[in-house]
């Protein structure tokens, strides 16, 4: 990992997003992009913006202060970072700036300084998670870095590839945690064979993990419940996991509950970071 681009609004979330950014960035000995983008469309409707009050000039020259200052204390750090200020819609500046860039990761918030959740149309990360063909780190807006010890990888079916897996194991390799693998089965629907064959099918699944990333601690998990999300987030609270992985499919798979409308609700209200990884279905 190389390269990571961290989209910022300035909100107390996208400083949190920023901090996981400066934390891995420290481990892979990575680079950080900063990046703004300033929706013109938007900037008509809106009030006066904070940070022309904070800094007493227009918004531009406001904004490329704000980037400079936020620049020069990660450099502080130690970690190599650029700063850029874009002009356009949000969420196609992003995808493009980060093919640009040539990103290995992007890190953002899930919550804007819109401060709407799902009520907002169209949540900026969740957008960027559908349109994205570089895996997406979403950091919720009450996390707090802590280093990761406790990763799964949720998953429902066994047709992707395991290397698609590659940047989550990339991370558990920087993190030293450990991956458990967990396949979600549905009580209301499930009947013996159900089980069978998901346990059967784990079980393979994990050994092909094992076989292309050797130094990985990984272990496989179930998921049993009647509603995925609740069971999901049961889990995880339970289990004390740190993050949560899960592929997103940029083409709709009727078979799967794992297409990107789900990983995208997901990331609206799981209470740890989410690292979405896009599979690109022929």
């Amino acid at each position: 990992m190389n390269k990571i681009l961290v989209p910022t609004d300035f909100s107390p979330n996208a400083s949190k997003a920023l901090e996981y950014a400066v934390e891995i960035a420290k481990l892979a000995d990575a680079e950080i992009l900063l990046l703004h983008v300033s929706d013109e469309v938007d900037a008509v409707f809106r009030r006066k913006h904070p940070l022309e009050e904070k800094h007493g000039v227009a918004l531009d020259e406001a904004i490329e202060i704000e980037l400079a200052l936020i620049q020069q204390k990660i450099s502080q750090e130690r970690v190599s970072i650029q700063a850029k200020a874009y002009g356009g819609q949000v969420v196609p500046s992003v995808i493009d700036v980060a093919d640009e860039y040539e990103a290995d990761l992007i890190i953002m918030g899930s919550l804007g300084d819109t401060g709407f959740k799902e009520k907002l149309l169209g949540s900026v990360s969740a957008a960027v998670i559908g349109r994205s063909l570089v895996p997406v780190l979403v950091i919720p807006l009450l996390a707090t870095w802590v280093h990761p010890e406790k990763m799964v990888l949720a998953i429902n079916h066994f047709d992707d590839e395991p290397s698609l897996a590659a940047p989550a194991f990339e991370l558990a390799k920087l993190f030293k945690a450990k991956v458990t693998v967990a396949v979600f089965t549905g009580v209301d629907k499930a009947i013996a064979v159900d089980y069978l064959e998901n346990t059967r099918g784990l079980l393979l699944y994990e050994q092909k993990l094992k076989t292309i990333y050797h130094h990985a601690d990984i272990a496989p998990g179930m998921l049993d419940g009647h509603h995925f999300e609740e069971t999901l987030n049961d889990y995880l609270e339970t289990n004390d996991i740190d993050m949560l992985v899960m592929f997103t499919h940029h083409k709709h798979l009727p078979e799967s509950i794992f297409h990107r409308s789900l990983t995208k609700k997901i990331s609206y209200h799981t209470n740890i970071p989410l690292l979405a990884i896009p599979v690109q279905k022929k």
